[in-house]
């Protein structure tokens, strides 16, 4: 009867948020936990909205410089959450077979794990979503000037596939049918994954500090994991643009991974759901409560507060554009009507009509824990029954190999942190500097055996508008200066117990 009540009142939530007609809960599931024919609709709603002249609106959206200042501010997390209920609602309205699509989600720390276990190569290699979505190619014989709705960059190649096939670089082109038909793209089989991709990190970004604030989880996260993928795809996901690829809104949703006994979550939405639950609580939402709000000034220089209509107009560059509150005549108001437009709406995802189950998955600890949680190998591979088992892993299975193969990165990952955070806490009775430390080891680790750690190109901190390099490039830069060191001896022992190391320096 709970159950009932319970999905009940998540579904009036979802239709006071704009939900097109589907009898079942909003719930976002990983990728790798789509079916064949799950994964084929998905990708034919994406392309159709291409087609339709949808999706290129949504990317001058997030171009537009009063929304997009809005949107890479300190109202980061909630400006995006909003952006991706209208999508997920424009996918669902394509046809009555949509009706029920959410966008699916990526596993970052999966990737990570892999990598780092030396089980992949590269972005393309080690992330079967971006294979999916249509892969990359190789450079031509010289880079592509390209643009998106004004904005230009070079792309080393240009990819037409079943999700791509009728992308519009503007609505101009859509109305004049010129389009490029085919995505933007670099060669992601050229780049690493980012060393900054996992369960500790993820802590340390939005519950290591003392005292978390929503400031500081927003640059934690945006200016840490959330700018690393943008770097590294690259070409069109280096700018502002970037929402012109699927693969960005897969980026921004909630990644809830199970696989087989191992789950991981690693999410920018969902580590602001882990935040406010841990952190605000039941604290109110007030414009003096910095758990929840964060004063910053808008693209006019006024300082948004919680009445304020969040900043999304809708139009070209170049042309009048108009707040999609209002723009009853553009084709995506419709997609907007029924949501809220201010951003205290978007703090509680438990008011949105969606929720997280946390329960059975690495980051159930973090959850439940709180501040009080501490990473341990029992913690993120403790068994689950056969009888959970199948309660939550109601997909079809993955390859019994590749499942395989990604159970025992994972199982390396949390066997070295649960080594290096015990080693560490025989120095270090804080526990925000025990996982600092440990994050330094795997800094010093990528630098050193996986192929070095590398700042943002001098386009991409023009783009983003991003002062620091990645947060593993200060560390190693920070080591060099002798602004901070490793405080804990023979930490390189059980590092290499776990990992292999190609062609250490003589000081590793």
């Amino acid at each position: 009867m709970r159950f009932v009540y319970l999905c009940n009142v998540l579904l009036l939530a979802a239709a006071a948020f704009g939900q097109t007609t589907c009898s079942k809960p909003r719930v976002r599931r990983a990728w790798s936990h789509y079916s064949a024919e799950e994964k084929a609709l998905y990708i034919d709603a994406v392309a159709l909205s291409m087609k339709n002249g949808y999706h290129q609106r949504f990317v001058e959206i997030h171009m537009e410089p009063t929304s997009e200042r809005e949107a890479h501010g300190c109202l980061f997390f909630y400006w995006h959450r909003a952006f991706l209920f209208a999508y997920e609602n424009m996918l669902r309205s394509l046809d009555s077979k949509y009706a029920c699509i959410t966008i699916p989600f990526w596993d970052y720390a999966t990737i990570g794990s892999k990598f780092q276990a030396g089980s992949c190569k590269n972005m393309l290699d080690c992330g079967p979503l971006l294979k999916d979505f249509g892969g990359s190619l190789p450079r031509g014989r010289r880079a592509l000037s390209q643009s998106v709705n004004g904005a230009g960059f070079q792309s080393d190649n240009c990819v037409s596939s079943a999700m791509t096939k009728y992308f519009c670089q503007s609505t101009s082109a859509f109305t004049s049918k010129s389009c490029y038909n085919c995505m933007p793209r670099n060669d992601w089989s050229k780049v690493s994954v980012p060393p900054d991709v996992n369960v500790l990190n993820i802590f340390n970004n939005i519950l290591g500090a003392s005292q978390p604030t929503l400031s500081s989880v927003t640059s934690g996260v945006q200016y840490g994991t959330h700018n690393m993928v943008h770097a590294v795809l690259d070409s069109v996901m280096g700018t502002f643009a970037s929402p012109s690829d699927p693969v960005f809104y897969s980026h921004h949703v909630k990644q809830v991974q199970e696989n087989f006994k191992i789950n991981t979550i690693a999410t920018v939405d969902a580590m602001h759901a882990i935040y406010y639950k841990c952190i605000v609580g039941a604290d109110s939402l007030k414009a003096d409560n910095s758990k929840v709000w964060s004063s910053c000034r808008n693209y006019i220089g006024k300082t948004i507060v919680p009445g304020d209509i969040i900043a999304m107009k809708v139009g070209e560059t170049g042309t009048r554009t108009q707040s999609i509150w209002t723009a009853t005549s553009s084709p995506i108001y419709k997609f907007f009507k029924d949501l809220k437009q201010t951003y205290p709406d978007y703090a509680d995802i438990s008011k949105l009509g969606y929720s997280y189950d946390f329960s059975d998955t690495a980051l159930d600890g973090m959850y439940t824990n709180c501040k009080k949680f501490k990473p341990s190998k029992s913690l993120f591979l403790e068994e689950m029954d056969e009888k959970k088992h199948h309660k939550h892993h109601k997909a079809k299975k993955a390859k019994k190999e590749e499942g395989s193969v990604e159970k025992d990165c994972l199982s390396k990952e949390f066997d070295w942190i649960d080594e290096a955070t015990t080693l560490a806490s025989k120095y270090y009775t804080d526990p925000s500097d025990v996982y600092n430390q440990v994050h330094i080891m795997t800094c010093v680790y990528y630098n050193e055996c996986r192929g070095g750690v590398y700042d943002y190109s001098d386009e991409f901190k023009e783009n983003f508008r991003v002062e620091h390099g990645p947060p593993c490039k200060r560390v190693i830069d920070d080591l060099a200066r002798g602004d901070c060191a490793i405080g804990v001896p023979n930490w390189e022992k059980i590092m290499l117990k776990h990992y292999q190391c190609d062609s250490p320096s003589e000081d590793f």
